[in-house]
């Protein structure tokens, strides 16, 4: 694994960019046999466990849990607008930001409790496909809530004991490896209760274990063997939401090959001029200024209103520096 100017981990950025690659070629293209199995549910899965990486590399900068949630919801609203553009595609990103929502605070929960929380995930998610219709308007879909929140709970596993590991990131290779084969097994040769189901988008046990797999499987192969000298791929995977957020209405002109070039094309141009995307830049200003001005709104509020002691005793320790937790976690 190495990293590039930034400290960007060159190997994930890699992995992103397979996911979007994978993601342009699952909607615009029309394979049959295993390239179709790995199409469908892999790459929007491997998406979503990236972003669990990513919070991770977050909560070890300066972001607190309310950059993550102001960030969830600014990308779940990002694809309103993209849900209304005409085409086949289900837009991922509302459920992304859901589940970053809700997680807001996980990148800074202990190990043991991430892993309790994956494995309750992934029992829901379960559960989720055998009700079927009753919990589809809320949990269900093609892009199951609780199982994607399972894969990103995955990634923040990931970033904290394999990324940066070279003797983990083969093994979780070659583990993953065999889960997405044991995965694409079951879905053609097993008939599987839907609380187990293997199909991809449908959040059976299964489905989210084989998930889980492929995704760990190419983030730790795409970290073996990335170089810093590498430029097209690791630019692709620095800017996702900006080629997402265009790929979707191009989608109904361009055909696969070209929409992949153009990303490619477009992400070496802009991050040769720029530090990173426009729509990645728009979302970390727009995150950073609402998260400042909700902090100084908050601190304008301790002035106007201070805590007193009561009974005329000594004010409780941190009482009135209920900041201090926040300045904290930025460091």
């Amino acid at each position: 694994m190495q990293t590039r100017e930034g400290q960007r981990v060159v190997g994930v950025d890699v992995a992103r960019a397979v996911a979007v690659i994978a993601m342009i070629a699952a909607h615009l293209t029309y394979p049959d046999g295993l390239a179709a199995e790995l199409l469908f549910g892999f790459p929007a899965a491997l998406f979503a466990f990236i972003a669990g990486v990513s919070l991770g590399f977050m909560a070890r900068g300066s972001a607190t849990p309310a950059h993550v949630a102001v960030r969830g919801a600014l990308v779940a609203g990002l694809g309103w607008p993209l849900s209304l553009v005409p085409t086949d595609i289900v837009v991922v990103l509302p459920t992304l930001g859901v589940c970053m929502i809700l997680l807001c605070r996980a990148p800074w929960w202990q190990s043991r409790w991430l892993a309790v929380a994956a494995l309750a995930l992934t029992g829901a998610s379960g559960l989720s496909a055998e009700l079927g219709g009753a919990t589809a308007p809320v949990l269900g879909g093609p892009y199951p809530l609780c199982m994607w929140a399972a894969l990103m709970v995955a990634g923040l596993l990931a970033q904290r004991h394999v990324i940066g590991n070279r003797r983990r990131l083969a093994a979780c290779a070659a583990v993953g490896g065999l889960l997405l084969a044991g995965d694409i097994a079951a879905r053609w040769y097993a008939a599987l209760p839907a609380f187990a189901a293997a199909q991809g988008h449908t959040g059976g046990v299964v489905d989210v274990v084989g998930s889980v797999g492929a995704s760990i499987s190419i983030c730790s192969l795409c970290c073996l063997v990335a170089h810093p000298r590498q430029r097209v791929l690791p630019r692709v995977g620095a800017m996702p939401l900006t080629l997402y957020c265009l790929h979707v209405p191009t989608s109904l002109v361009l055909g696969a090959w070209a929409s992949v070039l153009g990303a490619c094309a477009l992400a070496s141009v802009w991050l040769a001029l720029f530090p990173r995307g426009p729509v990645e830049d728009a979302l970390r200003r727009t995150t950073d200024a609402v998260v400042n001005l909700t902090t100084k709104k908050k601190e304008k509020n301790d002035e106007t209103h201070p805590l007193r002691p009561c009974g005329g005793g000594n004010p409780q320790p941190g009482a009135a520096g209920a900041g201090h937790g926040e300045q904290h976690l930025r460091g």
